[in-house]
């Protein structure tokens, strides 16, 4: 029949009794004008399968099972084809391997149908669904012994994986063939789905791990044994362990000290961002810490998922984002006095060394702006700028700001505790303005940072260590503290190795052009408004105001004369410094020398308190209790007082 109806003697309806998908290839091959081969053609280029090795591996296995299971295994062979009607491998029978062979039969062979025409296999993958050809149905004379069964392979998702296939050497075909092939089809969709999920797995552990190791965080998991199961490479760097030789080992002996984490898998309960500090022997930890309980449905600990950075790590982010930064530097100096020049040239000098400054001027000479220069232009220039203004501090918490402290360490403290402001400022620059107010059992403690350069928390016992440049200032004269007792002495010769003095505004008058055009251009482009400058005779009565509050003041002035010129240029009619009575009356170079004199001889604040404590100790026969209750304040700052001031109690007989 075939050969009658490619050479045109049989029509369309003469086909009824050919299978369906078999008469579709007959058309196409007739229509096509295609040659019908006496022997298996060979395709002109190398077209190896890209079928994985698993299914190959699994064919070769399961391969001469099926054989016997079609009861003449001599006379089969079983097929795996890829998706392309390529032929990826087979295991057959000796008797149907030496027929086959006879008509060109080999591993590099394509079963499509313009290869080798109709056939059970290419309908199989055109279609998608089983298919079976015997004999004469097949187009290529050298499939006419045989009986082909094949059965398309699909993954969950539809995609076409390749086809299976089963030759006997049997026109007619064998009846439990077909179900063998059905079997083996479905087996080997099996085997792909699961070779797919154990490749997707392994790539998607790769990507976690890439990820894990990718994070600046130190990750583990740890077993309810206190195994390792995992840690990544940032762990293994600031543990400073091996990762791939601790996981397997239990986390203790990694350590050499047993794990924070190991009451977790008994509590049930995990922590998030807690300070955690480990200290034997060569171990020192100093880590925020995360732990997470993974737990079975009973409730019951499995393992712990452990994140941790070093601490220093999060000061550093805490310092970028939390304004922990300089941001001036020498060249936002403006001034060019002798004065003004001297004390930046000795700023540049102390910048490019380690040693402690102290800066000295009064209140709104820019000292702060002196102390930021000085960080960014020393090497410490990428670490944290912490500025602390000592007067600003609460008298009875200044101890836990500065130095920090532990959990409960007094009432309202924080139940994680917190580091100090010197621990923040470790690798960088601490600033403490007004050092002056700092009291004195506090700068005995400060003394003594600055000697051994490690702090101990309040509360604490360990010392941490730190590395940190103070740079301090005042705006009082340190030298007569001194003197009085109202700073220790040790502590000032400490601290004042390198001495800057920040010239006041009417000691370089000649500056005060340059800071009002600064000032004017800042102001005018800030508030929208049209002003360039200031009329001269404005400008000469500015030169000529003594500026008790130095830079701070001229800022203030050219800010409101900006808010209220009503020209391009500043003009007089304007509220000038010396028409605020309040301040200028104090501060006019008019000032008589008896009304100086009189003020210079009036004692100090710190004196004064000293003299009313020594008077209620002695008319209380010092007795400590009755002075607290006379003075209205509490008996542990009334001891405070009396120790800062150094005064020796003393029963009266």
């Amino acid at each position: 029949m075939q050969d009658a109806f490619f050479g045109g003697a049989l029509g369309e309806e003469d086909l009824k009794d050919v299978p369906d998908a078999t008469a579709r290839s007959w058309r196409r091959l007739r229509d096509a004008g295609a040659e019908r081969h006496e022997r298996f053609p060979r395709p002109s280029e190398d077209t190896r399968s890209l079928m994985p090795e698993t299914l190959i591996g699994v064919l070769r296995r399961v391969g001469p099972k099926l054989r016997v299971m079609t009861g003449d295994p001599d006379a089969c062979v079983c097929a795996l084809f890829d998706a392309k009607g390529a032929l990826a491998a087979f295991d057959g029978g000796e008797i149907a391997i030496r027929k086959l062979m006879n008509f060109g039969w080999s591993g590099n062979l394509i079963f499509t149908e313009s290869f080798a025409g109709t056939n059970a296999v290419d309908l199989a993958i055109r279609y998608r669904e089983p298919q079976v050809t015997a004999g004469a149905e097949h187009t290529c004379r050298a499939l006419h012994e045989t009986s082909l069964y094949a059965f398309p392979m699909q993954a969950k998702d539809g995609g076409l994986l390749g086809c299976m296939a089963f030759f006997t050497l049997s026109k007619t075909g064998q009846s439990n063939a077909q179900a063998i092939i059905s079997l083996a089809s479905v087996l080997m969709e099996a085997v792909i789905e699961a070779d797919l999920s154990r490749s997707q797995l392994a790539r998607k552990f790769a990507e976690q791990r890439a990820i894990a190791d990718a994070m600046k965080d130190g990750t583990m998991v740890v077993n309810r044994d206190g195994v390792v199961e995992y840690m990544n490479a940032p762990a293994g760097q600031i543990l400073k362990v091996d990762p791939q030789r601790s996981m397997g080992r239990k986390l203790a002996d990694v350590l050499g000290i047993e794990p924070v984490i190991a009451p977790i898998f008994e509590s049930g309960t995990g922590y998030s961002d807690e300070e955690v500090r480990l200290k034997k022997g060569s171990v020192d930890l100093h880590l925020l810490d995360t732990a997470v309980p993974i737990k079975d449905g009973g409730g019951n600990v499995l393992s712990v998922v452990n994140t941790f950075r070093e601490f220093r790590r999060v000061a550093q982010v805490a310092q970028k984002f939390g304004g922990n930064q300089a941001h001036y530097t020498f060249d936002d100096v403006i001034g060019r006095s002798p004065a003004m020049t001297q004390a930046v040239d000795i700023a540049r000098r102390a910048a490019a060394g380690v040693s402690n400054v102290l800066i000295t001027g009064e209140s709104g000479t820019g000292k702060e702006l002196f102390a930021q220069g000085i960080h960014l232009a020393s090497p410490r220039a990428g670490g944290p700028f912490v500025a602390v203004n000592c007067a600003a501090l609460p008298r009875d918490l200044i101890e836990a700001e500065l130095f920090g402290y532990m959990p409960g360490s007094f009432t309202g403290a924080s139940k994680s505790g917190r580091p100090g402001k010197f621990e923040i400022a470790s690798g960088g620059t601490i600033f403490l303005d007004e050092i002056s107010e700092m009291p004195l059992d506090v700068q005995a403690k400060l003394l003594r940072v600055l000697q051994e350069r490690e702090i101990v928390r309040v509360g604490g016992t360990d010392p941490v260590p730190i590395d940190v440049r103070l740079v301090a200032a005042m705006n009082r004269d340190v030298r007569s503290l001194v003197a009085g007792g109202g700073f220790r002495e040790d502590l000032y010769y400490r601290i004042n190795v390198i001495e800057i003095t920040v010239p006041a505004l009417r000691e370089r008058a000649d500056d005060v052009r340059l800071l009002a055009d600064h000032y004017v251009k800042r102001y005018a482009a800030a508030l929208g408004r049209p002003v360039k400058g200031i009329i001269e005779p404005v400008l000469r009565h500015l030169e000529s105001y003594s500026w008790p509050g130095n830079v701070r003041e001229l800022q203030n002035t050219i800010e409101r004369m900006v808010n209220f010129a009503e020209d391009e240029m500043i003009g007089e009619g304007l509220e000038l410094p010396n028409d605020r009575k309040a301040q200028a009356t104090l501060s006019q170079a008019t000032k008589s020398a008896n009304e100086e004199l009189e003020l210079a001889s009036l004692p100090t604040l710190e004196q004064v308190e000293r003299k009313l404590i020594e008077d209620a100790l002695k008319a209380a026969n010092y007795n400590v209790s009755q002075v607290a209750l006379a003075l209205d304040v509490t008996k542990p700052r009334l001891y405070r007082m009396i120790d800062r001031h150094g005064i020796q109690l003393q029963r009266s007989r």
